[in-house]
């Protein structure tokens, strides 16, 4: 059983909420070359299917190749506007991939020699509230909390320090600054952006952002040995390859080199996915008006692989011909192993990863023995993975079998041994064991959450902190009630509110009423 402070916690972490369901299509299809026509229509296809999983209202994409659009079509609504279709031109807030623009900046600026990536961030901004051992590229790589340098963990208040410090070079506030190096040379128009940071905040569209991709496709923006760099991998003190390049994430998936970006914004505003396949000259831009496009699939923890949007994609574009698309089995087919066996016969093309999404999928819209399911083909039919995987270990987490909670206990104390220091794997590996009342261990690691050196003190660290305080006090309750009501008077004065400073208060009361019964 999950305990509620567990339901509140992986609910706040997926921001699950229910959705409008999917409008009507919008009538416009551009296709600009007609060889890749039935590829088109399947993909079309399929993302119709996640939009109507996902329950997106309004959804729109484009594909360049060769720096000119191939495909692009809108499906849906305005959220909040069910009459109101949803376009290529649709203007929204592209939220976190903002950060690509800013790091395309960061790189002009390096070919300028105007910015030192190995500069300590402070050099150009001495008021940054940093440790003075935090280079500019530990911001561009999400590694300057903890160990700096060490630990890829994604966070967007330390990779917004990157604004000042543009501001501080070009003499401009970041929004002249973009306007100037990016969305006049690529041809984009210009949307009041009240929420801009070098974080996020970019209002544009799917339009426009086709106008990009076709601008890092052609050169405008950046040199070639630049956009060579950004499809490299960063590496840690320790040599270690991360899962990013310099504001970028970069990974191979199936031997194709891909370079992306996720924007996850307010529950019911929007979201965003940006692919680039470089050695292909391929891209990919969606935006829809939810935030679904990551959330269900843990981008943050740097597998876009797990991503069906982006997946689909990849097969149908990048593995297949113009022509010959190469297809995907109904994801709720009655024999999908068989469905997938028949599919991989005649194929080179290997669907795990995009069981796992669906499975994911499933998981999001509350069909867990669904889930279930699609889990238990992929661990029959797939070797594991040479790395442990951290989203089927954070999936497990939402899963009733008993089996796989403990396979994934495994999993994670071997993502643990490679990442001591992700919060993420903690958190997660933590709850796995108290599912499986091995409270000792798992008391370990919301203590080593606790005491994670160099965090940043912005509101996902206080969730980080509410949230294994909240599990410490469950656990501390029935043999020592008074260290409970000491973590959960921390969770009182850290400043959250909602629903776990509700509960907090309720344990409290609970706790203090016991202890006047028990002293009369």
């Amino acid at each position: 059983m999950m305990h509620p402070h567990q339901r509140f916690a992986i609910a706040t972490i997926l921001t699950l909420i229910a959705m409008f369901l999917n409008g009507c299509a919008s009538d416009r299809l551009t296709q600009y070359d007609h060889s890749w026509a039935t590829n088109v229509t399947a993909f079309e296809r399929e993302i119709r299917d996640l939009q109507s999983a996902l329950e997106i209202p309004g959804l729109a994409y484009v594909i360049v190749k060769d720096g000119a659009p191939i495909a692009s079509n809108a499906f849906g609504s305005v959220q909040g506007a069910p009459a109101e279709a949803f376009t290529t031109h649709t203007p929204l807030r592209i939220a976190s991939v903002t950060k690509s623009f800013t790091a395309i900046v960061a790189m002009q600026l390096v070919e300028e020699g105007r910015l030192d990536l190995d500069a300590p961030a402070r050099h150009y901004v001495p008021d940054l509230k940093l440790p003075d051992d935090v280079l500019v590229r530990h911001l561009l790589t999400h590694t300057s909390e903890g160990d700096v340098g060490e630990e890829y963990v994604y966070g967007s208040t330390r990779y917004a320090m990157l604004g000042p410090i543009i501001e501080a070079i070009t003499e401009r506030n970041l929004d002249q600054t973009l306007r100037e190096r990016i969305l006049k040379r690529a041809g984009m128009q210009v949307y009041p952006s009240p929420a801009l940071g070098a974080h996020a905040g970019l209002v544009s569209t799917t339009d426009d952002m086709g106008a990009f991709l076709a601008s890092i496709g052609n050169g405008l923006l950046l040199r070639s040995s630049s956009l060579e760099r950004l499809a490299l991998p960063s590496r840690s003190t320790t040599g270690a390859a991360l899962p990013v390049s310099l504001g970028f994430f970069t990974q191979t998936v199936q031997g194709q080199r891909v370079i992306w970006s996720f924007g996850q914004d307010d529950p019911e505003h929007s979201g965003a996915l940006l692919v680039h396949l470089p050695e292909r000259g391929l891209s990919l831009f969606v935006l829809a008006n939810a935030n679904v496009l990551s959330d269900p699939f843990r981008l943050l923890m740097g597998d876009v692989s797990k991503s069906p949007f982006a997946m689909s994609f990849l097969r149908l574009f990048a593995f297949s011909e113009p022509g010959g698309p190469w297809l995907r089995p109904e994801r709720d087919a009655v024999d999908l192993a068989k469905d997938l066996t028949d599919l991989e016969g005649r194929v080179s093309y290997r669907y795990r990863d995009e069981l796992i999404g669906w499975a994911l999928i499933d998981l999001w819209t509350g069909r867990t023995a669904d889930a279930q399911h699609k889990l238990d083909i992929a661990s029959a039919r797939y070797h594991s993975p040479e790395l442990p995987d951290p989203i089927v270990h954070f999936a497990a987490l939402r899963l009733p079998n008993e089996q796989t909670k403990e396979s994934a206990i495994q999993i994670g104390e071997q993502l643990l041994t490679r990442h001591p220091d992700n919060r993420w794997m903690l958190l997660a590996q933590a709850y796995l064991l108290q599912q499986r009342a091995q409270f000792e261990k798992s008391s370990a690691c919301f203590h080593r959450i606790l005491n994670l050196p160099n965090q940043e003190p912005d509101f996902i660290g206080r969730l980080f902190k509410v949230w294994s305080w909240m599990a410490l006090a469950q656990m501390s309750e029935g043999r020592d009630p008074a260290q409970a009501q000491r973590y959960l008077q921390e969770i009182v004065g850290s400043g959250i509110t909602g629903d776990m400073l509700e509960e907090a208060k309720r344990m409290l009361n609970r706790l203090e009423q016991a202890h006047t019964n028990g002293g009369r």
